[in-house]
């Protein structure tokens, strides 16, 4: 049995077979092409082109010093341009294309090919890594029905070779199996996915950064990426309320924004650990006006998340600093999801530590000497902090400061310059120069970047927040209040904060500018508006159900499935579930008529057999057509020349048909001919017989 075994892992891949794998191969490298080195793309063509000269004899297998001369070079041309992030996601998966693309050039028996067809598989897998997208899933689908039209050709008889027919049953098999997938995706205990796993990529995400300087956020107006959605339990607060904080930035060296150190924030965490509070998370004064909600980020490369005011969350994993910048405990690579409680009125921080205020305060030694002048002589005229901060927002209001996204480029005094030239900006302009002004007033304040608003879409009552959403905000500290968020934008462009981005920034010309083709182009096409907001609205729901259907979700599930969940009722569940997905294919298969591989010629005369049939002059079982066709024409002698052309050319052709034959499709032409000019002779009684008596 063995031995029988090993000859046939030894039998030469057939053409049908080779053709199918390298169509499958090929759609399973496409989507990666974009992250793999242009060389290994050469190199992959390169292998397939002498795959194919070695099949026609043009080139010889490579020998082992050729092939392990080969693997050096390649895994050496990998090792380069990675270095140390040689087992990054990127890293790995090209070698792993350079594994399968090597292997093409030594695939020789069937044992190898089903090497390459098992790595196939797991590259469609490893394309989830990157995107999880509808079109891309759909894509990645299809490449599984050519993986298994590959499988299944490696057994296909030549006659059975039939590429349609080939690509159906492929399709069909793997359709049988979407019960018993749906079954276990369902109710099988949740296991992160590969996808799923964090990994060192060295791919970068555009958004907010750690540091901001002029010009930093405008940029990110030209880019209509989303960043996260929203999912609100109840009624989306007004858009003057969406403030979805990020970044709190408090290092100025006189030109940009960064935030505070790691080793100098202090972490509250916010999972299983959250009962060792820390005094800071402990004295948070929690309000009115709840808001519960769920949001979906996008991978941003980076680990923090993004909020609306001071939130509540237990979710593991997740931690808040002492400067209320909530983070993950890992950069975001994929689509993260998480559920927040907010509190829109609250209290933070009445009594911070000395050496947050003290940082909060801090301005460089040298530099916008002007507006540091005009700071102090504002705050001689007012009697409070509160009349100091009415004063610098009335100014900006009411004097001649203007709200684009095309600002002039700022110098090294790039608050002097903006306050007293310029006087044009966007908000990381107005945010950061309201801070400088407050700190050399003696009032501590930061900066705090994020999203502002969002886009709502009626179809699924989701906000979609995108990058052109970016904005800059300032919190000051006041004694009895703690730090309370400033606005100064508001001032400049009141439209921006209650109206949002787009309908404030859509007439500037570089509003978009890196969109490209997005369809937002056309939010002013209803149609098309409309087809985008549908589009966005399943794709969501993709994410929230599918991409995103964890442990919650399922004991949600759960409990809409059953009134008491216990374990016995979801085994018995499942095992019904799949024991009906068994019984339904059983029955698809038992009841479907078996069908025997034919030649042209013999289907050709089956349907004239059948003709007879339906004359009163069937067929016995077992009757040779000789036989038949003399014992009919005993019967019907009118019909004996015709009947004894067609079963004198089905006989002829039958014992010599080869497929692509010339000749043999010649015949194959002419019997079809007789036997329909025969059904027309019998549905046509006035149309004479002997229509065949010539020679054949």
């Amino acid at each position: 049995m063995s031995r029988k075994t090993g000859k046939q892992e030894n039998h030469p891949i057939p053409r049908n077979a080779l053709v199918w794998i390298l169509l499958a191969l090929s759609s399973v490298i496409l989507p990666h092409m974009a992250r793999i080195p242009a060389w290994l793309v050469l190199l992959f063509a390169l292998c397939v082109l002498g795959r194919i000269l070695i099949f026609q004899g043009r080139l010889s297998y490579p020998g082992t010093t050729l092939k392990t001369l080969f693997v050096m070079l390649t895994f050496g041309a990998v090792l380069v341009p990675f270095g140390r992030d040689i087992f990054s996601s990127e890293g790995t998966i090209c070698i792993l294309i350079a594994g399968i693309t090597l292997k093409l050039l030594e695939m020789r028996y069937r044992r190898d090919f089903l090497v390459v067809i098992y790595l196939c598989y797991f590259t469609v897998i490893a394309e989830f890594i990157y995107s999880q997208s509808i079109p891309m899933s759909i894509y990645m689908a299809f490449s599984v029905v050519l993986i298994t039209a590959a499988l299944m050709s490696l057994t296909q008889t030549q006659e059975y070779q039939r590429p349609l027919r080939t690509l159906k049953l492929s399709a069909l098999i793997l359709l049988q199996s979407v019960p018993i997938m749906i079954a276990l995706f369902l109710l099988f205990p949740r296991i992160s996915p590969l996808w799923s796993v964090p990994l060192q990529s060295r791919s970068a995400v555009t958004g907010l950064s750690e540091k901001m300087s002029p010009g930093d956020i405008g940029n990110l107006a030209r880019s209509a990426e989303i960043v996260f959605r929203v999912k609100f339990d109840e009624q989306i607060p007004a858009n003057a309320d969406l403030y979805w904080r990020g970044l709190t930035l408090d290092r100025f060296d006189g030109r940009a924004w960064t935030r505070r150190e790691g080793l100098l924030a202090e972490r509250q965490y916010l999972g299983s650990q959250a009962h060792d509070t820390k005094p800071w998370f402990n004295d948070i004064e929690y309000q009115s006006e709840i808001v519960d909600y769920n949001v979906i980020l996008e991978p941003t490369g980076q680990n923090w998340i993004f909020s609306l005011k001071i939130p509540r969350i237990r979710q593991e994993g997740l931690m808040m600093r002492n400067d209320f910048q909530l983070e993950n405990i890992r950069n975001i690579n994929q689509r993260f999801s998480y559920d927040a409680r907010s509190y829109l009125r609250n209290r933070i921080d009445l009594k911070p530590a000395a050496s947050i205020l003290q940082r909060a305060l801090q301005l460089p030694l040298e530099g916008n000497e002007r507006s540091l002048s005009y700071a102090r002589e504002l705050r001689a005229q007012t009697q409070g902090e509160g009349q100091f901060i009415d004063l610098v927002l009335k100014n900006f209001r009411e004097e001649n400061f203007f709200y684009t996204l095309t600002p002039t480029i700022l110098g090294d005094d790039s608050v002097d310059e903006f306050l007293f030239e310029t006087r044009e900006g966007f908000c990381e302009h107005y945010a950061g120069s309201f801070v400088f002004l407050m700190r050399a007033a003696g009032i501590p304040a930061r900066v705090v970047t994020g999203y502002q608003g969002g886009e709502y879409n009626p179809y699924d009552e989701t906000l979609i927040v995108r990058q052109y959403d970016a904005h800059a905000w300032a919190e000051v500290w006041l004694d009895g209040a703690g730090w309370i968020r400033v606005d100064p934008t508001a001032a400049v462009s009141p439209q921006r904060i209650n109206l949002g981005s787009e309908p404030t920034l859509q007439n500037d010309q570089n509003f978009l500018g890196d969109a490209g083709f997005s369809m937002l182009r056309f939010r002013n096409n209803r149609v098309l508006n409309a087809l985008r907001l549908r589009l966005e609205s399943v794709d969501y729901a993709w994410n929230r159900w599918v991409l995103n259907y964890n442990r919650n979700l399922q004991l949600e599930f759960f409990n809409r499935l059953f009134d008491n969940v216990t374990t016995q009722k979801i085994l018995l569940t499942m095992i019904g579930i799949m024991a009906l997905s068994v019984l339904m294919v059983a029955i698809f298969v038992l009841r479907k008529n078996v069908r025997r591989e034919m030649d042209p010629a013999t289907r050709i005369y089956l349907r004239y057999c059948d003709l007879l049939s339906r004359q009163g002059s069937p067929r016995h079982i077992g009757e040779s057509p000789q036989n038949y066709c003399w014992r009919i024409a005993a019967v019907h002698p009118l019909w004996a020349a015709d009947m004894v052309a067609i079963t004198t050319a089905y006989l002829d052709i039958a014992f010599r048909y080869e497929a692509g034959n010339p000749e043999i499709d010649a015949r194959l032409g002419q019997l079809r001919e007789r036997v329909r000019r025969f059904r027309l002779a019998k549905l046509r009684p006035g149309l004479r017989t002997g229509i065949f008596e010539e020679n054949i």
